[in-house]
């Protein structure tokens, strides 16, 4: 019996030193966390892009949970690649708001702690080409750092991620320049630099580089050179302009007419992350612009449609100055040209991917004016009923010739078949009367009012 008494004590002494000890050594980590979780920050406190000061742990994490709620709803973040956008979903992000706050220095900035699933860059169905390349480490990096400050929107540009891609020859095209080509001018044409994300203007590039005295014509061949070579890119077409007729040394479809007296330009948009330049090569009489930059991902190529010609009408004109049977070609006529310009956009397995419209270039028929001389002069015959023969009336001959005896102002006298004299009938009175003028200067018995 006492041995069991013994046992007993032992036990509920051992029970009591356990829970004498533990409290011992957890009470104090228990008892400061909840006091920590009502005590405030204080000032200049900040979790992320975020203000905690004056807050308590659990305020902060419900004010900080609630962004990013917010944002994780709202946020459009993609991936970028020659202009092309790859949408990343929001729910590849993993943020640790509570983490974030218990290990908060008061007083200091913290850090947000978010993760982002970089497996996610399988899914996005980026080109097969640079996956393998890709920096997804460094890349991940720079995805959590844009989130950590909840930025609504972010667009990250791969070409930062990837090797650097050494130049090639993207598009070229020639001009034929005309005999009134500044060649000299020409010569001092400098490459040109198309920086990425960034607007072109030919003016621009003229005024920088000394070359604003160059005539319009000279930079409309120009501009035209340069303008076919970037349709067969990626660049954006944004102000051109088109002569009233097609020059003879260019391809219908590709004039640019180029005037900066008239605030006629020629402007283009590069959407990419990566430079183009633009080389210019003079051949003789030949003009060759060469554009050169990292390869594009896609296959891009011209087509023209539609084409049709609107035959000139003829105008005549006539003079007093030309004989019977003469004729002059005043103006030569033109037929007037119109033809569609698209770019088709072809993928990666030679798939056509879009058709782009580029423009509808139109120019009107210039009419053929010819100048003829004027018609001879009309002759009216009046029958003669007593001799049988037909008294001829010229315009502009005394009638009383072949009248004597007649008055001078007044009108021959005509016979009729009844045997009564009649005057003859004055064609101009008449037509002055039958004129119907629309009731232009009133009716006849119209009182002036």
């Amino acid at each position: 019996m006492k041995k069991q008494q013994i046992v007993k004590f032992s036990l509920i002494l051992s029970v009591l030193s356990i829970f004498i000890f533990s409290f011992t050594y957890f009470g104090s980590d228990i008892f400061s966390a909840r006091t920590s979780a009502k005590q405030a920050f204080s000032e200049n406190t900040t979790i992320g892009n975020f203000d905690v000061s004056n807050k308590s742990q659990d305020e902060a994490t419900t004010y900080i949970q609630t962004q990013v709620d917010s944002w994780l709803a709202e946020a459009n973040i993609r991936l970028v690649y020659k202009g092309q956008n790859y949408p990343v979903n929001t729910d590849s992000f993993v943020f640790g708001v509570e983490d974030s706050i218990s290990s908060a220095t008061s007083g200091a900035p913290n850090e947000l702690y978010v993760h982002w699933e970089g497996e996610t860059i399988n899914n996005l169905n980026l080109p097969s080409s640079i996956v393998p390349k890709l920096d997804t480490e460094k890349l991940t990096i720079e995805m959590q750092a844009s989130a950590q400050k909840l930025i609504p929107e972010i667009a990250v540009k791969l070409e930062d991620f990837l090797p650097t891609e050494d130049p090639v020859i993207i598009s070229t095209a020639l001009v034929k320049l005309t005999s009134d080509a500044e060649s000299e001018n020409i010569e001092k044409l400098v490459e040109i630099e198309i920086l990425p994300d960034s607007m072109f203007s030919l003016a621009g590039y003229a005024n920088e580089n000394g070359l604003a005295n160059v005539s319009a014509s000279t930079f409309s061949q120009i501009g035209s050179a340069l303008y076919k070579a970037l349709l067969q890119s990626d660049i954006s077409i944004v102000e051109r302009h088109l002569s009233s007729q097609l020059p003879k040394n260019i391809e219908l479809g590709y004039e640019t007419k180029v005037d900066f007296s008239e605030n006629l330009d020629l402007k283009f948009y590069n959407p990419n992350g990566t430079s183009y330049k633009v080389e210019w090569n003079l051949h003789g009489q030949e003009l060759e612009a060469v554009v050169t930059g990292a390869l594009p991902m896609y296959e891009y190529k011209i087509t023209a449609t539609d084409k049709q010609e609107f035959k000139p009408r003829i105008i005549k004109q006539y003079s007093p100055l030309l004989k019977q049977g003469q004729k002059s070609v005043q103006t030569e006529g033109k037929a007037g040209l119109m033809i569609k310009i698209n770019r088709e956009i072809y993928g990666e397995n030679g798939e056509l991917l879009k058709t782009e419209f580029i423009s509808e270039d139109f120019y009107p028929p210039s009419h053929r004016v010819e100048v003829l001389p004027l018609a001879p002069a009309v002759i009216q015959t009046v029958p003669d009923s007593t001799t049988g023969s037909d008294n001829v009336t010229v315009p502009g001959v005394d009638q009383n010739d072949s009248n004597p005896g007649q008055p001078s102002g007044t009108n021959p006298t005509v016979p009729s078949n009844d045997g009564e004299q009649q005057q003859p009938v004055d064609k101009r009175a008449n037509d002055e009367q039958d004129t119907d003028d629309g009731g232009l200067w009133g009716k006849p018995n119209e009182q002036p009012k």
